[in-house]
């Protein structure tokens, strides 16, 4: 069974101040503010248009954005969300095409082998356009492709790691630092790292989570995802806006999640116990932390049918290994993979799901 490391390497590709070009370095996590490159990042950014581009569907996506954005407002031109499926990638270099003379900063968004052509189509693109790339990422990066990819850009940072969440990469290279800016950093991370949070801070990462999800379900996504960042990057997470979209969520979420636990299959595979479901529009850590309670399973296997996408969440057991089987990819205890559209009212595609999940786990674990 392939096992998360307990301590992975950072890498740092430094085309922008470095004459060192077209290299990456190997660092530990926490020596990357030790680089001390703020000041360099600020006086660059101060004077450029500067274009973002970032992940749509969870906190640290959203969190980068609202970085960028608290520190350098008067110079965002556009904000573009996106998810890392392959169609999602090809419809982000189509809407991207005609970005000139700017900088470009991308935060959490990882790579996979399907999204790598399209990915170095658009990079080299905006090269051609005489733009400055910037790329902040922490999922785990083939050396491979992180070297092909660094080759087309000005600075990456990528990589998993137990300590830097995308937003806290963003913070370290590009953010001035004040105590309300740390303390939603790092709740940003308890978040995205899986670490355990209390109280009023375990609320605001729900009620967010929630939130995104049911913004990203509806239609203008763009539209309300532009008007969340503005109003976390003044770190307003309690305003009419956000409190509509939950308590909209909550009310699709009484009859989705009757549809998870109506379909819900156990099984096992290598003395691992799995737990699968289907349903729709809901948040993937709720409807997989749902399937692990319940069934007291190592790893939860969610299908969410408004996006054929499988979302898999792992306590004690990684499922990024499950996820990369399916060309997908993520963190070692939350990952998720594209798979082909089901009926999910229909026993025979749910069955048939249920056999190629089981097929897969046997083979990884």
């Amino acid at each position: 069974m392939a096992r998360p490391s307990k301590r992975k390497l950072i890498y740092v590709a430094d085309n922008l101040f470095s004459s060192r070009k077209n290299t990456i370095k190997k660092i530990r996590p926490e020596q990357l503010d030790a680089l001390n490159l703020f000041p360099k990042f600020h006086d660059l950014l101060k004077n450029k248009k500067i274009n973002c581009i970032t992940h749509m569907k969870d906190f640290d996506g959203i969190g980068s954005a609202s970085i960028i954005e608290n520190n350098y407002r008067n110079n965002i031109n556009k904000i573009f969300f996106t998810d890392y499926r392959k169609q999602e990638i090809a419809d982000l270099v189509k809407r991207t095409r005609n970005l000139t003379n700017s900088v470009i900063i991308i935060s959490d968004i990882g790579i996979n082998r399907d999204s790598v052509p399209d990915i170095l189509s658009m990079l080299r693109n905006f090269k051609k356009n005489n733009n400055i790339i910037i790329w902040l990422d922490h999922h785990e990066w083939d050396l491979a492709f992180a070297m092909e990819i660094a080759y087309n850009l000005d600075f990456l940072v990528c990589n998993e790691n137990e300590i830097n969440c995308a937003t806290n990469i963003v913070y370290t290279l590009l953010g001035k630092k004040t105590k309300k800016a740390e303390k939603f950093v790092h709740m940003v991370m308890l978040g995205d790292l899986h670490k355990q949070a209390k109280g009023i801070t375990e609320k605001i990462l729900q009620k967010t989570g929630y939130v995104i999800s049911q913004i990203c379900f509806q239609k203008n996504a763009t539209k309300n995802l532009r008007t969340l960042v503005d109003y976390i990057s003044n770190y307003n997470l309690n305003n009419n806006f956000i409190n509509k979209f939950y308590k909209g969520y909550l009310e699709d979420a009484k009859k989705n999640t009757l549809l998870l636990r109506k379909y819900m299959v156990e099984f096992a595979a290598k003395n691992k116990r799995f737990a699968v479901s289907f349903s729709k529009n809901l948040q993937s850590s709720f409807a997989g932390y749902f399937l692990l309670d319940k069934a007291e399973a190592d790893v939860s296997i969610f299908y969410n049918s408004s996006t054929s996408t499988v979302h898999l969440r792992g306590r004690g057991t990684e499922c990024a290994s499950f996820a990369k089987y399916f060309h997908g990819g993520g963190h070692p205890f939350a990952a998720a993979f594209e798979y082909k559209k089901i009926n999910i009212n229909s026993k025979k595609d749910r069955n048939n799901a249920v056999r190629a999940f089981k097929k897969a786990a046997e083979k990884i674990y």
